[in-house]
């Protein structure tokens, strides 16, 4: 099975059940990823560009981290030969560069082995989870 289809899977899996199941999973994915959103444009208003990276297993570490913190923490683990990290850090600041816009959100998800560099814009991730509570994404 591919990753995709993994994950489509997975996205399938919370908009099962009944209509009224199926909007409340939806309505709490809203309200996530527009808390996410927010808190990425205040950011990102008061100290520049960045990241809001967050950690799902433990919420109280996530933090936003601007681009100066970002190549702050790279030179440290170039110094310190870190191929991993420094390729994490080098994704990270590469995003920034390239998707830095007003209204999209540049959300990096780690997980204990990975990361994963998301740019979300409410207007899609909106009409994605209407598909999805309709089940039209498979």
């Amino acid at each position: 099975m591919t990753k995709f289809s993994e994950n489509a899977q997975k996205i399938a899996a919370l908009f099962k059940g009944n209509e009224t199941e199926r909007k409340l999973s939806a309505g709490i994915i809203r309200t996530i990823l527009a808390d996410m959103i927010n808190i990425y444009n205040e950011n990102r208003t008061a100290r520049g560009p960045g990241c809001l990276v967050f950690n799902p297993e433990e919420p109280k570490k996530s933090r936003y981290m601007t681009k100066k913190d970002l190549e702050s923490d790279l030179s440290i683990a170039q110094e310190a030969m870190d191929e991993v990290i420094t390729d994490m850090f080098t994704k990270v600041i590469n995003v920034i560069d390239k998707e830095d816009k007003q209204g999209m959100a540049i959300v990096a998800l780690l997980e204990e082995d990975s990361m994963h560099i998301h740019i979300i814009d409410a207007e899609e991730a909106n009409q994605r989870i209407d598909e999805a509570s309709n089940g039209l994404i498979l």
